[in-house]
């Protein structure tokens, strides 16, 4: 008998820490995989139509999506005793995180996209690879989140892997320090912006947050599009597919696994993980063009994924190990009374 509540004990265990670490674990990788084919499907449509209209175009589509799957779970929540989404009582100061949170995305995706112009792409990724020392700092001052030492060091090494991939092109590369100080620039706004999503994760459906932010990019490129270019849709049925992909695997199922990755992890440790993007960009690119992989890649990739283990197993990725997720400015600050 007491073997048996043992081993029902053993399975329960087991099962929780299946729900709570691994599933939500290789959720985020397959957000970071959908992510990853962004540059290739960016790549087949800058040969049909320009880099303006590809995002306009990616942006209300997925907005359009967004909409509709928000509209889904409310037709949903009306027909339930129980709500699926949570009622909250928000706030001018959420929805105007919610739209500096979706402005800081898209003024980093453009940063990062002039950056390119202005410094090599080595100097750009390395710089722009920062942005977990930033959300560092921003969870330990805003959130009070504690970080040990093994997290921190896989942090740094991730970080470390990462410019060991562009080593070849940072030795030989002209630095520019105006697109130096632009990718670094998007490496803070990418982390103001994770930083945002992971207060509001727990105020704002996924849906809704992906539906402001592309609704924010459909009205920053709308201009560009209406000046500077000669079309706004795409005008073959290969490149509607180019963006639909791009809003259905890029955004929806990308970005949406990403900010519900946030229930479970830290955005510091979200994007410690997302440093898997150029070995992952890099392997498609040796199955699909054949391109040769150098051992100094081979070594990047080993020193990324070590980073990547020491800080999934150290203190400060995960969202129980962090003490208290309130921002300062919302903690009760009163002194407490002297004890007699």
């Amino acid at each position: 008998m007491t073997t048996n509540k043992q081993e029902v004990l053993e399975s329960e265990i087991k099962q929780t820490k299946l729900q709570v670490e691994i599933i939500p674990f290789i959720l985020l990788l397959i957000a970071l995989f959908a992510l990853s084919i962004t540059g290739i499907l960016v790549k087949f449509s800058l040969s049909e139509m320009t880099i303006n209209v590809t995002l306009f175009n990616r942006s209300w589509i997925a907005a359009a999506i967004f909409g509709l799957w928000n509209g889904f779970y409310q037709l949903r929540s009306q027909q339930l005793d129980e709500p699926l989404i949570p009622q909250q009582k928000y706030q001018a100061r959420d929805y105007a995180l919610l739209l500096g949170a979706s402005l800081a995305y898209m003024l980093g995706r453009l940063l990062w996209t002039w950056s390119l112009t202005q410094t090599s792409i080595a100097n750009a990724n390395v710089l722009g690879g920062l942005s977990p020392v930033f959300t560092t700092l921003g969870a330990w001052l805003i959130f009070k989140q504690l970080f040990d030492r093994k997290f921190l060091i896989g942090m740094l090494l991730a970080i470390l892997g990462a410019a060991v991939l562009g080593l070849d092109d940072l030795l030989v590369s002209k630095h520019s320090l105006v697109g130096d100080l632009a990718a670094l620039g998007c490496a803070g706004l990418y982390a103001i912006t994770y930083l945002i999503l992971e207060y509001l994760q727990s105020k704002f459906s996924v849906e809704t947050v992906l539906m402001w932010r592309c609704v924010v990019g459909t009205l920053l490129t709308l201009p560009l599009v209406l000046i500077y270019e000669d079309q706004v849709f795409p005008i073959s049925l290969s490149s509607w597919l180019i963006v639909f992909s791009l809003a259905v695997v890029c955004e929806a199922l990308g970005h949406g696994l990403t900010v519900y990755s946030l229930k479970s992890f830290s955005s510091t440790f979200v994007l410690i993980v997302f440093l898997l993007d150029p070995v992952i960009a890099a392997t498609l690119a040796w199955i699909l063009f054949s391109e040769k992989l150098s051992f100094l890649n081979l070594v990047g990739f080993a020193v990324i994924i070590g980073g990547i283990y020491l800080a999934k197993t150290g203190k400060g990725a995960d969202k129980k190990n962090s003490p208290d997720f309130t921002p300062i400015e919302e903690k009760d600050l009163t002194p407490a009374e002297p004890s007699s």
